[in-house]
């Protein structure tokens, strides 16, 4: 076989296939053209004519569209437990977050210190945890920095009271700001991660089948109006399509009343905020343990204080 005769062959057979690859094409996209004209005129307004879907179906379609609105409200406040610093100080400058990294453990060394060396050594030594971002803890390394200030140049007796009231408080909302981020973490997990998975999946998996029936009623509602302008000779060949759409449709529909029964009966709603609740109540219990623990040292830290203030000034009048 010559050169030429190939290529001809070839040439042949290749448009074979693009002819067989086209009437495939547009066997497929003549469903869609009609979907989406009759979809168009059904917007419009141009026909009224429209299958109406069971009873069961609309409820169940009715609730599917509570739950996505119930889960998108309640997700759209619960994501701000994904940001570590929600409640962070918006004017809190970088340098006195950079300072929070190393001051938190080198005042509570410096508390315990005994000696002068030991109280230097530990006022040049390093600490590289990193400070999380939270309103307690940038109230721990505030009160952390003013007492550490005290005990680097005051002398003053009084001042040490208040130095040690200073680490104290700073102690107490490093554990609570402790306390909120495990908070964060099991609302996150248990909650958000509930709430995301019901919309990704379940509710998605719903819809995807309500989108079905909708192409396969229109699909069907397609077929019944041209069957009703159709040439005598087509009738009996539109009459099986049509047959077929509307096994299909009602096959769909089923499908549907089934998954949308399924992601009904499956929202836990009620258990997320039962966890919600659960870490909110842990956090705030914790919280409230810590300050009932701190508030009467920094009484008693006051009234020496005040004490120490009188002495003083007894002692200068002599």
């Amino acid at each position: 076989m010559s050169f030429f005769q190939n290529f001809s062959k070839t040439f042949q057979d290749g448009l074979a296939e693009a002819v067989k690859e086209g009437q495939k094409l547009s066997s497929e996209l003549s469903p869609l053209a009609q979907r989406t004209a009759r979809q168009l005129q059904e917007r419009l307004g141009q026909t009224d004519d429209i299958s109406q879907l069971p009873q069961e179906y609309t409820d169940l379609e009715k609730k599917i569209e509570t739950l996505k609105t119930v889960y998108n409200n309640l997700l759209s406040v619960t994501s701000t437990y994904e940001t570590e610093a929600y409640d962070y100080p918006a004017n809190l400058r970088e340098s006195v977050t950079e300072i929070s990294k190393t001051i938190s453990t080198k005042v509570e060394k410096l508390a315990n210190a005994r000696t002068t060396s030991e109280a230097q050594s530990i006022l040049i030594a390093q600490n590289p945890r990193t400070q999380p971002k939270t309103l307690n803890h940038a109230i721990s390394t505030s009160t952390n920095l003013s007492a550490l200030k005290i005990q680097q140049q005051s002398t003053d007796d009084s001042f040490d009271l208040i130095a040690q009231g200073l680490t104290q408080v700073g102690q107490t909302e490093a554990k609570i700001g402790e306390a909120r981020l495990q908070q964060d973490k099991l609302i996150r997990t248990k909650v958000n991660a509930q709430f995301k998975k019901q919309l990704k999946e379940n509710l998605l998996r719903a819809d995807k089948s309500r989108r079905a029936v909708e192409n396969k009623r229109l699909s069907y509602d397609a077929a019944r109006a041209s069957l009703k302008t159709a040439k005598p000779e087509k009738e009996a060949s539109l009459r099986v399509t049509l047959e077929t759409l509307e096994d299909e449709f009602a096959a769909a529909t089923e499908d549907a009343v089934a998954v949308m029964k399924q992601t009904v009966e499956g929202a836990s709603v009620l258990s997320e905020l039962v966890e919600f609740i659960t870490a909110q109540l842990a956090y705030h219990k914790a919280a409230s343990e810590l300050l009932e623990q701190l508030l009467p040292n920094l009484q008693n830290l006051r009234d020496d204080a005040g004490g120490k203030v009188l002495s003083d000034v007894e002692d200068a009048d002599i």
